[in-house]
């Protein structure tokens, strides 16, 4: 057993080949919505582990999927990060390409604001985690930051709306050692259609976090950018990483 980037109790088959989570409460409802954009995913060409197993008995859930071959971006060696960053940048404007009406799944701000509101008022939010320019805040605070702001973020959204993986960074994507082409995205609990901003803002804050590979760093954000192809608008990378305090 081993701690993923996930809530959920990660346990990895002896032989590598299959993953299982498992979790109650709040942990199980992510772990359906986890379920339920693996099978769709299945029927799209983008990588994702295949769902394996469902067990369910109304309090706890196990998710068991297949492994997705290759390491997560966080774990490239030094002289591979520039190739890793370029990876991540194409791989999310090929997620991003995708025609978003196919997608069931909705994570615009109308969806994703009153989540929050829920997670603030039932104490989900960690507080201790927060990013360091809004370290020291509390989250009462940062919801009335985020609802001051929503109305501009909402009317922006509407005309970049795409399929996001809403949690876009390096541990979540995994790529071939040798090649360096992107395997398959996991923990995508949060996929839905939404802002492309939202997956841009985690991917660029991701790529400069040297505590995650003290190999990446301020440069790799716009190297990232540059290989996604499209111009990202600073206020909206700087507020959908205020939403996601919440999460």
């Amino acid at each position: 057993m081993f701690a993923g980037h996930t809530r959920a109790v990660v346990r990895r088959s002896r032989d590598g080949r299959t993953y299982a989570k498992t979790g109650s409460g709040p942990v199980r409802e992510e772990l359906c919505d986890e379920r339920d954009r693996l099978l769709w995913l299945a029927t799209t060409d983008l990588p994702a582990p295949a769902v394996l197993d469902w067990a369910d008995d109304g309090e706890t859930a196990t998710l068991t999927t297949a492994a997705v071959p290759g390491v997560p971006l966080s774990d490239l060696p030094p002289a591979a990060t520039g190739d890793g960053v370029r990876a991540l940048g194409t791989f999310l404007g090929r997620l991003h390409a995708m025609e978003h009406d196919a997608c069931p799944f909705q994570r615009w701000l109308a969806v994703t604001v009153p989540l929050a509101r829920v997670n603030v008022d039932e104490g989900r939010v960690e507080e201790q985690d927060f990013d360091q320019d809004r370290a020291g805040c509390t989250a009462a605070t940062l919801l009335e930051e985020l609802l001051a702001r929503r109305p501009r973020a909402e009317e922006l959204e509407l005309g970049d709306l795409v399929v996001c993986h809403g949690d876009a960074c390096l541990p979540n994507v995994l790529v071939d050692t040798d090649s360096l082409e992107v395997t398959g995205m996991v923990d995508v609990g949060r996929l839905g259609v939404a802002d492309r901003h939202l997956d841009l803002a985690l991917a660029a804050r991701s790529v400069t976090d040297t505590t995650l590979n003290p190999a990446y760093g301020p440069d790799a954000a716009d190297a990232m950018l540059a290989a996604y192809g499209l111009s990202a608008d600073p206020w909206r990378l700087d507020f959908y990483r205020l939403l996601d305090e919440f999460f």
